[in-house]
């Protein structure tokens, strides 16, 4: 039986321009850019209010992370960097469940947001899983090699 959490949960959600590769290529390559940048900040937050304030204070740094990503890729497309309280259908994520319903989150849309979309749960801490036991060096390539892509890639659909 799935663990259901639906209180006190932020979660980030990146929807890619298109479902063509190379745009959803760049969707998780923009995760991995925002998810990096928020990590150090993020880590040792242990209220979901603080985690919110951190998010909040930090959007106009995580925009510029996710713009300048795009520009080192050579890509002119638009991007949207938000906070707010956005409805999500119920998902599995691995043995929990997070039922469908409005939850606050910091949500990147890139170009037209028509593609295919990727989330997780910024806190508590479930998008870090296993970080804290790296090097910060090493975090976007273990992140892009973690079992959690791997096992979880099919959970995720359109919505």
């Amino acid at each position: 039986m799935p663990k259901v959490v639906e209180n006190d949960i932020i979660r980030f959600h990146v929807i890619a321009a298109s479902d063509n590769p190379a745009d959803q290529e760049l969707k998780l390559r923009v995760r991995d850019e925002v998810l990096t940048y928020l990590y150090p900040r993020l880590k040792t937050v242990k209220r979901r209010e603080d985690a919110l304030n951190v998010i909040k204070n930090e959007l106009p740094h995580i925009t510029a992370v996710a713009q300048n990503y795009l520009k080192t890729q050579g890509k002119d497309i638009g991007i949207k960097v938000e906070m707010g309280k956005f409805y999500f259908s119920e998902r599995s994520y691995g043995e929990y469940l997070v039922p469908a319903g409005y939850y606050d989150a910091l949500r990147i849309k890139i170009g037209k947001a028509e593609g295919h979309n990727w989330w997780c749960i910024l806190y508590p801490h479930l998008c870090f899983a296993d970080w804290g036991r790296i090097e910060p060096s090493h975090v976007k390539s273990y992140y892009l090699k973690s079992l959690f892509i791997k096992k979880f890639k099919k959970t995720i659909k359109k919505g």
